[in-house]
């Protein structure tokens, strides 16, 4: 049986390098943000966040895999996505404070960089240049999901 390699978990500036929302900051707005995460270990099958759940940190995946499911109205789960290194959820939580969306939970163990709403907003209020960075992206995802709606829209038209 061959030795089993380490995996080694994603340096947080390079993981927040890797999230769509983040991409548009430079490196040193990444740096000013990684110094303000906080990391988290969970084991397999942990939940992560749970639906409903006050929204307050931004999530990183460093390690590991995430499940993340909506629950159907009926007592059973709709599996959404899954996130491996890089990955990211919670995003809006660093916008409002709604309840959480959807839960995730801990496909295997895994590592995670936290950004806490309160710290992402301390680093607008110093660089209101980030927030500039992160409208073409919020922008992008409206007019995906507008297109998306217009598609399900002249489907059910049909």
């Amino acid at each position: 049986m061959p030795p089993t390699e380490e995996v080694r978990p994603l340096g947080v500036e390079d993981a927040l390098a890797k999230v769509p929302l983040l991409r548009g900051l430079s490196g040193e707005q990444r740096t000013h943000l990684a110094k303000r995460t906080t990391r988290r270990s969970y084991p397999a099958a942990a939940t992560i966040v749970r639906q409903g759940d006050t929204s307050m940190s931004f999530y990183v995946v460093l390690a590991g895999q995430v499940r993340i499911e909506r629950e159907d109205g009926r007592g059973g789960r709709v599996l959404l996505e899954e996130l491996g290194p890089g990955g990211a959820f919670g995003e809006m939580g660093l916008i409002d404070d709604l309840p959480r969306a959807a839960t995730v939970v801990a496909v295997d163990p895994v590592e995670c960089a936290l950004l806490a709403r309160w710290d992402f907003q301390t680093e607008l209020r110093a660089d209101p240049e980030i927030a500039l960075a992160l409208l073409p992206v919020l922008n992008a995802r409206i007019r995906t999901l507008n297109a998306r709606l217009a598609a399900a829209s002249a489907e059910q038209a049909r």
